[in-house]
């Protein structure tokens, strides 16, 4: 039998051939791009608000403002009854110095959990920089109630009390921190500056002091070894009673930098690099730090108000 020949095509139907073999070519490529634009999207929507948390962090330590700001309210969209987000972008505002938006998120967060001691701290904070100290002080008094075993909310408010010249009450909250964590080297060392004002607790700021270096040497300079009045002679009685006011200070110049920190511990702000010098400011670990210079084991830092002071570079490491 002898093998049946195939009929040769028409140009017509060798062009819808290829025709119909270019668009299924087509149609395969545009479902893979629709599977993967899809898959993309589906990437995108999956995102948790831990994970745009995380972005604002890090786009936070490089000091990166508006890409913290847009993962962070991409959070609150996420999760807008998660107080963390509004935690988050409220200190962001602080750091932006917006205190109006800042309040509102932090007013935001007692809304949602009105048992919460970090925002009372950080409206407490607010109001404090806007020089309202009733209100501030009240803010402070609801964190303490809220965790009375947390020093660092009595030392909070335990300075704010002596800003407002009420020493006893600020002396009361320093010593119960001490007493919740006897070695908490910021609770003694606040404890100091406050009996160092009063001629009659100056030894007993001394014995603080020397607490302090015992446990964190960063936070004071070795104190100057006092020089007697004559050769051979030995100090006076009143040079040998008085505290170390004068500690020796490394010379180191100032290295300009413009970053954000996240604290790892809690520590007093300091008006110079050292350690001796007036306390002008508080900051709290786990939170950011605007950080705009460094000498030697110091950090210069901006505060939310303005007030420029120095910290250990061993609260931010």
């Amino acid at each position: 039998m002898e093998p049946q020949q195939r009929t040769p095509l028409t140009l017509v139907e060798k062009f819808d051939r290829r025709t119909a073999r270019s668009r299924g070519r087509t149609i395969a490529v545009v479902a893979a791009a629709a599977v993967l634009s899809t898959g993309l999207i589906a990437g995108c929507r999956g995102k948790s608000v831990n994970d745009y948390l995380s972005e604002g962090d890090a786009a936070m330590q490089k000091t990166d403002l508006p890409q913290a700001e847009q993962s962070y309210q991409a959070a609150v969209k996420a999760a807008p009854a998660d107080p963390r987000v509004h935690v988050a972008l409220g200190n962001l505002y602080v750091f932006e110095q917006k205190p109006t938006l800042a309040q509102a998120e932090f007013m935001r967060v007692l809304e949602l959990e009105p048992a919460n001691p970090a925002a009372h701290s950080a409206l407490g904070g607010l109001y404090e920089s806007a020089g309202q100290m009733g209100a501030a002080e009240e803010q402070y008094l609801a964190a303490v109630a809220l965790r009375p075993t947390d020093p660092a909310y009595r030392l909070q408010l335990g300075a704010l009390l002596v800003k407002r010249k009420r020493e006893v009450r600020a002396e009361v909250e320093f010593r119960t921190a001490i007493g919740l964590q006897p070695k908490n080297a910021q609770a003694h060392l606040a404890l100091a500056n406050l009996l160092n004002a009063s001629p009659d607790t100056r030894a007993e700021a001394e014995a603080e002091f020397a607490e302090v270096r015992a446990l964190d040497p960063h936070l004071l300079a070795a104190p100057v070894t006092a020089v007697p009045e004559a050769p051979g002679a030995a100090p006076s009685a009143a040079t040998a009673a008085a505290p170390p006011t004068t500690p020796a200070v490394k010379e180191h110049k100032l290295k300009p930098i413009d970053r954000k920190f996240k604290l790892t511990k809690n520590s007093p702000v300091y008006q110079a690099a050292d350690g001796s010098t007036s306390v002008v400011g508080q900051v709290h670990r786990g939170h950011f730090v605007h950080v705009t210079g460094i000498e030697g084991d110091w950090l210069q830092v901006t505060l939310r108000n303005g007030t420029v002071g120095y910290i250990p570079v061993a609260a931010a490491e």
